[in-house]
């Protein structure tokens, strides 16, 4: 992701940047376009690829958290907003995060990292 800084005391922010479809395991980066707020339950950032896809990227936060809890582990799919969701943990270049990918072929995606 291109980053660009922002006044004087040179915050990275993300820049504009056309998102493109993937697939459950392929490795982009760890950081989403764009940073939707927290998880209720996990307290992690969920982020996406576009604002107006950030209410269904924290309800698929949500759903994809419930399955943490209830145990599951690995690859596993989500029911939420509407849609079936491919989900699991995938490496980051500093640490390994979670990324769910719709499966109806849109090519949202959301990720929940640390």
């Amino acid at each position: 992701m291109r980053t660009a800084a922002a006044g004087a005391i040179g915050i990275a922010v993300p820049a504009l940047t056309i998102p493109t479809a993937k697939a459950v395991g392929e490795n982009t980066s760890e950081a989403a376009d764009v940073i939707c707020g927290t998880d209720r339950a996990s307290g992690l950032t969920v982020g996406t690829a576009h604002a107006r896809d950030c209410a269904t990227a924290l309800e698929v936060a949500s759903a994809y958290t419930r399955s943490w809890n209830g145990g599951d582990e690995g690859a596993t799919t989500v029911h939420a907003a509407g849609s079936a969701w491919n989900c699991r943990e995938q490496p980051g270049p500093l640490n390994p995060y979670q990324e769910c990918v719709e499966t109806g072929g849109t090519g949202r995606w959301a990720t929940v990292t640390s």
